[in-house]
């Protein structure tokens, strides 16, 4: 019992989400009608590979290969956030933050007079951010979004490739604040990653990304991911964030009470497609933008608001995107000292983004 309850403790958008789901419960109704299954399986048929990729050291391989180019820190950072953008597309943000950060934090307890250390740790936060808005599997509010609208493919990857063009740029012009220092050599235990794995891990990502694409069943290939990752690395299974899927079903249960609202359905109704790009924006800010995207969308049609308002929305505070907060406490066990100094350059870097990247799109969205 105590465990769940530390459990609970150290989740605490889970145990937030939990509550209202139990509010909204004795208010309203419960009703199974109300859970997307499709969406929560495969979110955990793609956590079970992501897992995968992340136990065979894929992108620190990776890593490790590019920093042999690196031929000082500013065209490490800006390595590091070429990967970091390209790797959360694939993986999510989560999993590229998780995995990258750690190498890059590392790298600084060799070169403790890297002036620019701090910026780099920040935009490959950002980078990993809106690197995963590309595809609508890079992050679970995608993943959602893409589904409940039935986009079509092209249409989505030409507003989420419009952003991702214009916030390399961005992101680019700040890496040119980081100076550039002598790297000094540096040794690293050598990744190696099996081949075999790696293909068969590619293959089964395949599968999971013609499911989001509506192009095979999600039930029976779900199923298939699972039973061979249960022959092939069981131990996944354990690592899944069985938090996250039971978050998403608790805002599903959420949403389904509040649709059952007339005053708030109306009022979301109302919206047009600027004020629905603009709540989902300030929402994603309070509540973080994957729960942003589940109160929004049921009851507005404009899908192209409510898809950049919580992609772009993922900048600006340290809750706006579950991905900054993992990135955050990394930091703080590297540097638990200077904490402060990471938190005032992370809110004027994501900030100013913010403004600048939801400013242009705020004369996109029609």
């Amino acid at each position: 019992m105590k465990k769940v309850l530390n459990y609970f403790k150290n989740n605490k958008l889970l145990s937030f989400s939990f509550l209202l789901a139990i509010i909204s419960c004795l208010i309203g109704r419960f009703s199974i009608g109300d859970i997307d299954f499709k969406v929560i399986l495969t979110l955990f048929g793609l956590m079970l590979l992501i897992q995968g990729f992340e136990e065979i050291g894929f992108l620190r391989f990776v890593a490790q290969k590019l920093m042999h180019y690196s031929k000082d820190s500013r065209q490490l950072v800006q390595l590091m956030i070429i990967l970091a953008l390209i790797g959360s597309m694939f993986l999510t943000n989560d999993v590229a933050i998780l995995t990258l950060l750690p190498i890059y934090l590392e790298i600084l307890q060799i070169l403790p007079q890297f002036k620019g250390r701090f910026l780099g740790a920040v935009l490959i936060i950002v980078a990993a951010n809106l690197g995963s808005s590309f595809f609508p599997f890079g992050n679970p509010q995608n993943l959602y979004l893409y589904d409940f609208y039935h986009v079509e493919l092209g249409q989505f990857l030409s507003w989420m490739g419009a952003v991702l063009v214009l916030s390399s740029v961005l992101i680019g012009l700040l890496t040119f604040f980081v100076e550039k220092d002598p790297l000094s050599e540096m040794t690293f235990e050598e990744q190696v990653v099996d081949k075999k794995e790696g293909f068969l891990l590619a293959g089964l990502m395949l599968v999971m990304i013609l499911v989001v694409l509506n192009i095979f069943a999600y039930l029976w290939a779900v199923a298939l991911v699972a039973l061979i990752i249960l022959f092939y690395r069981r131990e996944l299974f354990a690592r899944v964030d069985y938090g996250l899927l039971l978050t998403f079903v608790f805002f599903f249960i959420i949403v389904g009470n509040i649709g059952q609202m007339a005053a708030i359905k109306n009022f979301l109704q109302s919206l047009n497609g600027h004020s629905v790009y603009l709540a989902s924006l300030g929402l994603s800010q309070v509540i973080s933008n994957v729960p942003a995207a589940f109160l929004i969308a049921p009851f507005t049609t404009n899908q192209q608001a409510v898809i950049l308002g919580v992609n772009i929305g993922g900048l600006g505070t340290l809750i706006a995107s579950l991905a900054n907060l993992i990135g955050y406490n990394l930091f703080r066990e590297y540097y638990s000292n200077e904490t402060k100094k990471f938190l005032v350059l992370f809110s004027v870097i994501n900030f100013t983004l913010l403004l600048v990247l939801g400013g242009i799109f705020y004369f996109v969205i029609h």
